[in-house]
């Protein structure tokens, strides 16, 4: 979970974690379910979302933001900010919300 929170966008799987880690997958989706609530996809993305809230309101372009949150196109972190906030990128921009 450390190295996830520091650094978003990390490319890695649950199975490549489980493989690096030594463990299997459902004991990791076990420990996350336990601790979080989440399964590893929905944690992941909610990780990416609030690192993502933080560089759009510090005003980084989207194009930073969706490659430094694990994206390779703008338009599928659009999607996946939107799926995790229910809000565009540019609209909680221009809000300047806050995802607490």
């Amino acid at each position: 979970m450390r190295a996830l929170r520091a650094r978003p966008g990390d490319p890695r799987s649950l199975d490549d974690w489980a493989r690096e880690l030594g463990v299997s997958t459902r004991t990791i989706t076990r420990a996350l379910q336990a601790e979080t609530g989440l399964g590893f996809a929905r944690w992941q993305a909610a990780v990416r979302a609030n690192h993502a809230a933080v560089l759009l309101l510090r005003g980084d372009d989207l194009d930073e933001v969706a490659s430094g949150c694990g994206f390779a196109t703008v338009s599928a972190f659009g999607t996946a900010f939107r799926r995790a906030t229910g809000v565009t990128p540019g609209a909680f921009r221009s809000q300047g919300r806050s995802l607490a």
